[in-house]
């Protein structure tokens, strides 16, 4: 499968609208990680994040989703099983999420890896200062949007933050994507929301997306 499946979803929403609630469906790595925030409205996010993945790749396979096992891929830094998260199946289908504020992003490609990265937007020159570590080799690309589209392309290799994005150097194509030549493509995705989101992936043609609506998390896509 070329291409990938994303959705944008507002987890600030009613926790238990539209099915089963994070702990519900959710195993204990996520219970755990969630225990460990120290602000409450951070932790009932993660679990809301979790829970809409799950849900998702419920509607998309008929797995009930407090049956799915996720597995976490070791970090490439320490070792720490808290890279990716790996659904145990046959299915082959790949998974991504990601979280910023309010606001999560999942995507599900089959056949293949996929990364996806959202992240609240900021006023423009806002994070200029972080230039030299995540663009420096084109001052016309708004930081935010670089780190955006290079953070969904190393979640889409499984290297995440243990490769720098300074040593990336992302080309434009005629079609608009970006790419650096070896991992793979990033599109860039627009949003009704305040948000920059962008999804990459070895070979990834267009995704289909579904913003934000008020029935995503029930999931009907």
């Amino acid at each position: 499968m070329t291409s990938a499946r994303v959705w944008l979803l507002d987890v600030d929403r009613d926790p238990d609208a539209g099915g089963p609630t994070a702990p519900e469906v959710g195993d204990e790595h996520e219970r755990a990680r969630a225990a460990a925030f120290a602000d409450a409205t951070d932790a009932r996010r993660y679990l809301a994040a979790h829970r809409a993945l799950r849900l998702l790749v419920s509607s998309c396979t008929g797995r009930d989703a407090a049956s799915l096992v996720f597995d976490r891929e070791p970090c490439r830094g320490c070792g720490g099983r808290h890279g990716r998260p790996v659904l145990r199946t046959a299915d082959d289908l790949h998974v991504s999420l990601s979280r910023s504020g309010r606001w999560a992003a999942v995507a599900l490609r089959t056949g293949a890896a996929v990364g996806v990265d959202v992240e609240r937007a900021r006023p423009a020159g806002a994070l200029e200062h972080l230039r030299p570590d995540v663009s420096p080799e084109d001052v016309d690309v708004d930081v935010l949007r670089a780190w955006v589209r290079k953070e969904a392309l190393l979640k889409s290799t499984g290297e995440g933050l243990t490769t720098a994005m300074s040593t990336i150097r992302l080309s434009r194509r005629p079609d608009g994507t970006r790419t650096d030549g070896r991992r793979g493509t990033v599109h860039d995705l627009e949003s009704v929301a305040d948000v920059v989101l962008a999804v990459a992936g070895d070979g990834l043609s267009r995704p289909v997306f579904t913003d934000a609506s008020p029935d995503v998390l029930s999931v009907r896509p």
